[in-house]
């Protein structure tokens, strides 16, 4: 007998066999799309791979709750965003590896207490509510002491079976459709233990299983790559410059200030000593300074358009789509109107945010735009475009990185609900340090190979998804594992 029989596209009823019920008879876990979706498709049809309930794979399956009563947590882990070890929340979680801003830390004795979470490498991470619902990554082996916060699973899974392959099924369509079948609430849908167990795993051999894990290790190593030349560079221009302590004299109550300082603005934050400091310490360094204004060719902020998720020209890039140092390209908003094209921005434009509910996340995150006249910033986004002639574009974009930048951004934020405006931008003081050409090519070079590395790292852990895809739907390619041999043979 058929395990299922389905007489119509969208039918109002569905015949199941009594093996198939088990203990689920709800609705939702019967309906149509998830029987032939998934267990139709788990069948395997074409016999490259077996179905698996993930918990025959997994060694080890806790999360943060698992170190006790809410009030021994409680009382027991204590967290700042100051310097520790790193707590990883679900916001520092993404398909594309971890997510490092907005990091919390924790004391060694709140580590110490978090026994059944704390993180080695190569567990996977899964989030298991909220927004990121589903959501899974391999935590990296190489990051050091880290300990997991709430509503995670961290998940060990046998040795034999390969974490990274796992990893991307549960992100690829079918993973998602387990976790929408099994997920328990509505206002905030939730999988618990012993659902995430009942997922069921296409398992193919380990030759496959390989060949789609390795595609998410090379990511990582990529993503590794770029980070170490994101900080050489910035190491470049900090040893340069220097640094500056601005939390000195933070007590004080008032300073003189001289009537020459007093441009259009009176208000005492825009005169507070750490301000004032940058621009003695920038004179005191003997640095030829000049303004913003002066060596870009615009300054301005952008324009909101009406936006689809279907792929157009043009991308309107907000606050939320800014990343490290790139846009983040899993988060483009594409155009759905005609364009303004001065709203265009150039090769080498550089971005932040100019509005926010808090001052101190203006300026946070700096991005550089490479590409040419495809990106158009919101009216919440800043953008500069570089004068190539007056000064280097990739010195200008870390110089904007560093506290000399930040800090400077900071001094232009207006108003109850915090914003920064272009007139105020152009008022910024950027030291002409001298950099030899060949530090000049390693900075150009270091940001566009981290970039390329980033978007290559993204586009391997899509390439793996649709692998996982493929091979569930029949249309894996089975010569790819002879050419990824004959290729790692020529390596």
């Amino acid at each position: 007998m058929a395990k299922t029989y389905i007489m119509i596209k969208k039918p109002s009823s569905v015949w199941v066999s009594q093996n198939m019920i088990k203990e689920k008879i709800d609705a939702n876990y019967m309906h149509y799309k998830f029987i032939n979706l998934l267990d139709c498709k788990l069948e395997g049809t074409k016999k490259d791979f077996q179905s698996m309930e993930n918990g025959l794979l997994i060694d080890t399956l806790t999360d943060y709750t698992a170190n006790g009563s809410f009030e021994s947590l409680d009382n027991n882990v204590k967290y700042t965003d100051s310097k520790g070890i790193p707590f990883i929340r679900i916001k520092n979680m993404s398909e594309d590896g971890l997510v490092l801003d907005d990091l919390y830390y924790i004391d060694n004795d709140s580590y110490r207490f978090l026994k059944k979470s704390k993180l080695e490498g190569n567990e996977l991470l899964f989030s298991k509510t909220g927004a990121k619902l589903g959501l899974a990554m391999v935590f990296p082996s190489n990051f050091g002491k880290a300990s997991l916060a709430d509503n995670i699973f961290k998940v060990v899974y046998k040795s034999e079976y390969d974490v990274h392959y796992i990893a991307s099924f549960l992100n690829s369509k079918y993973g998602k459709l387990w976790v929408e079948r099994l997920s328990q609430g509505s206002a905030q849908p939730t999988i618990i233990k012993e659902s995430f167990r009942q997922i069921k795993i296409p398992i193919p051999s380990p030759e496959i299983q390989k060949y789609i894990g390795d595609k998410v290790r090379r990511a990582e190593e990529l993503r590794e790559e770029a980070k170490r030349l994101k900080e050489e560079t910035e190491d470049l221009i900090i040893n340069k410059l220097g640094t500056i302590n601005l939390e000195e004299n933070r007590n004080y109550s008032s300073a003189f200030i001289s009537s020459g300082k007093i441009v259009e603005r009176i208000d005492s934050e825009y005169y507070h000593l750490k301000y004032l400091k940058i621009e003695d310490e920038l004179n005191r360094k003997g640095y030829k300074v000049k303004k913003l204004g002066e060596v870009c060719t615009r300054i301005f902020n952008g324009r909101t358009y009406s936006t689809t998720d279907k792929e157009r020209k043009y991308c309107n890039v907000g606050v939320g789509e800014l990343g490290d140092w790139f846009v983040n390209k899993s988060k483009e908003k594409f155009i759905n109107e005609k364009v303004d094209k001065k709203y265009c921005l150039k090769a080498n434009s550089i971005i932040w945010g100019n509005a926010a509910h808090l001052a101190k996340y203006i300026g946070e995150k700096v991005n550089i735009v490479l590409e040419e006249e495809t990106v158009i910033p919101t009216t919440e986004v800043t953008a500069i475009e570089p004068n190539e002639e007056a000064i280097d574009p990739y010195y200008l974009f870390i110089f904007m990185r560093t506290q000399w930048g930040y800090y400077q951004i900071q001094r232009t934020v207006k108003g109850m609900t915090a914003h920064s405006y272009p007139q105020d931008i152009s008022n910024i003081l950027v030291p002409i340090i001298d950099l030899t050409n060949e530090e000049l090519e390693v900075l150009k070079n270091n940001v566009i190979t981290s970039y390329k590395n980033e978007l290559n790292a993204k586009q391997l852990i899509q390439q793996a998804k649709q692998d996982v895809e493929d091979l569930i739907e029949g249309n894996f390619d089975m010569s790819k594992l002879d050419n990824n041999y004959t290729a790692e043979s020529r390596c």
